[in-house]
């Protein structure tokens, strides 16, 4: 058995959690968990023997070194979790034993809710994910050519507005998003749209479909 199992939860918890994860860190001796929402904690906690705070990915992979170890982090691992990046490359060079196993990560998540998004309203050849620190680090890291999706589990409102207001000059005036909150969805213009902690912005490319020019 591996001494350690990184399991995703999914965006929104516990809905999107897979019985596969759950399962997982059932038979872990101890489970780490950085989620920030209560309510989320609360329900893992009734799945695991043991559910702690990471103080950092030392921590965990000290512990792992015993075996028996858990890593529950909100959306994907491998896409959405710095933390358990850290956790997964510093398991490499312990040369520990672990498993990652598959989650729905923001852009799976928007999948999921948006029904147009494949087709219809937008039928795009390609997507872009980023977290909210990324847009806010590199102001080149996102392009209005392709709809994007931004994310952040922990999102305060003065770094989503500057965040905004840095994409917003690239999009025409007015320009409409989809946000998806824990209190549930709404759609308005950039500027308008007023998220925080565990949500997903889905914002259209700047041109539609139909007007541009398709090169064979």
């Amino acid at each position: 058995m591996e001494k350690l199992i990184i399991c995703g939860l999914g965006v929104r918890v516990p809905q999107e959690t897979t019985l596969e994860s759950l399962q997982a860190l059932a038979d872990c001796r101890v489970v780490y968990s950085d989620l920030e929402d209560k309510k989320g904690r609360a329900w893992l906690a009734g799945y695991c023997k043991s559910l702690k705070v990471p103080s950092s990915a030392a921590a965990v992979l000290k512990d792992a070194a015993k075996g028996g170890i858990g890593l529950a982090v909100w959306g994907n691992p491998q896409s959405s979790s710095r933390l358990a990046r850290e956790v997964e490359l510093g398991a490499q060079k312990a040369g520990l034993s672990y498993r990652v196993l598959g989650a729905i990560s923001p852009i799976g998540s928007v999948f999921a809710r948006s029904v147009s998004f494949l087709g219809g309203d937008y039928g795009y050849q390609g997507i872009q994910s980023y977290d909210l620190e990324t847009v806010l680090d590199d102001a080149k890291a996102a392009t209005t050519e392709l709809p994007l999706v931004l994310y952040a589990e922990r999102g305060a409102p003065a770094k989503w507005k500057a965040a905004l207001k840095r994409l917003e000059a690239g999009y025409p005036s007015g320009h409409k998003a989809r946000l998806y909150a824990p209190e549930g969805e709404s759609e308005a213009a950039l500027s308008a749209l007023k998220p925080g902690d565990r949500c997903v912005i889905l914002i259209p490319p700047a041109k539609p479909l139909t007007a541009r020019r398709t090169k064979w």
